[in-house]
């Protein structure tokens, strides 16, 4: 071959390589565009500079750098901080994986992330394999480090931080497991609504967009079934049609937010307690909802606003015919302050059993 054609030819070998484009004409794709295909590239991810054998790595190239002692070099590596489980099965990425599943027969992998439903916390999101919760099979960032069930739902917007979510397209936003029979989250309709706040706990909820919260099979037919503000409450029976309820255990069947002042022609709740100021003995304190005269308006610790307890039995000083001492609340003279001791205690005689020593 004659030099100038030697030439020639030399200079329109080197601007085909160049100009190869990510799709290969040697393959189907070049992620570091180097002109040489992934198939038959040794280093996929770094570009040949074309200084010596061409085989996809630079010159200068140093092979050996495995930090996860999986035998696969870093730069081929897919996860080059986890070893990969020599299974058959994509053996040359460097991550661990589960083969597919084909056939009905075997386990499922839903989100074919090489981690089988049965051990899968979120079986229908892939895992992210980032060095981060890599075999719990959800996807997750180094932000998710408070995530205490790694349910990939964060502690601080998880309703169960300890217990992980079953992604089951029904509320996978709360980081609850919906189905989970436990003394904390009972359900036993199963329904997916607990049973301390379902109003059908033995008759699972139909889900068709009409008081679904009350965890009561339903069907809206008539009109005097609206609900303007969705809160589960009928506006025939709703104080508050259109704010709706909140579910706090106080008050729940009036359809109003007991977090905010109540106004209802004029009648207020300034400490938002839910019982009204003129009827409230501590309208500035909200009341405690404990079992103790809960309808009063006062917190029953205290400082008291209107009174002392010095005892704090929860019964002022001003009626307390023991101030000093606790009431014992037997359901005998409650109300009066003082420990009672029905029929006498250590040798000190109550004939008549009114919890008053006879010598008093």
């Amino acid at each position: 071959m004659k030099p100038k054609y030697f030439v020639a030819f030399l200079v329109l070998l080197i601007t085909t390589l160049t100009s190869v484009p990510i799709n290969s004409a040697f393959g189907t794709h070049d992620l570091d565009r180097d002109g040489i295909a992934d198939e038959i590239d040794s280093c996929p991810n770094i570009q040949e500079d074309y200084e010596g054998s061409i085989e996809g790595c630079p010159s200068n190239f140093v092979p050996w750098y495995d930090e996860d002692y999986d035998g696969i070099q870093d730069h081929l590596d897919q996860c080059p901080n986890i070893k990969e489980n020599y299974n058959q099965y994509q053996d040359y990425d460097g991550c661990p994986d589960t083969a597919p599943v084909t056939d009905p027969s075997k386990v499922a992998d839903t989100d074919n992330d090489g981690f089988i439903d049965l051990v899968d916390n979120c079986p229908n999101q892939p895992e992210t394999f980032n060095g981060i919760l890599d075999r719990d099979g959800c996807p997750d960032t180094l932000s998710m480090s408070g995530d205490r069930d790694r349910d990939g739902v964060l502690d601080a917007v998880d309703s169960c931080p300890l217990n992980a979510e079953i992604y089951n397209f029904y509320e996978d936003e709360d980081g609850c497991p919906d189905s989970v029979i436990s003394s904390e989250f009972l359900d036993k309709d199963n329904d997916g609504i607990q049973d301390k706040i379902d109003s059908c706990p033995n008759q699972p909820e139909i889900f068709n967009g009409y008081l679904d919260v009350d965890g009561c099979p339903d069907t809206a037919l008539a009109s005097d079934f609206t609900d303007l503000d969705g809160d589960g409450v009928a506006d025939r029976f709703d104080i508050c049609p259109q704010q709706p309820e909140t579910f706090n255990h106080f008050s729940d069947y009036d359809g109003c937010p007991d977090s905010i002042p109540l106004l209802l022609g004029g009648i207020n709740d300034p400490d938002g307690d839910g019982i009204i100021g003129s009827e409230d003995l501590c309208p500035e304190e909200p009341e405690r909802h404990n079992g103790f005269e809960d309808h009063d308006g006062c917190p029953d610790i205290p400082p008291y606003s209107i009174d002392k307890d010095s005892d704090q039995d929860g019964i002022f000083d001003s009626v307390d015919q023991c101030p000093i001492v606790k009431e014992t609340y037997n359901k005998f003279q409650d109300l009066d302050g003082c420990p009672d001791y029905v029929g006498g205690v250590g040798g000190t005689p109550d004939s008549d059993g009114d919890g008053i020593f006879d010598y008093s």
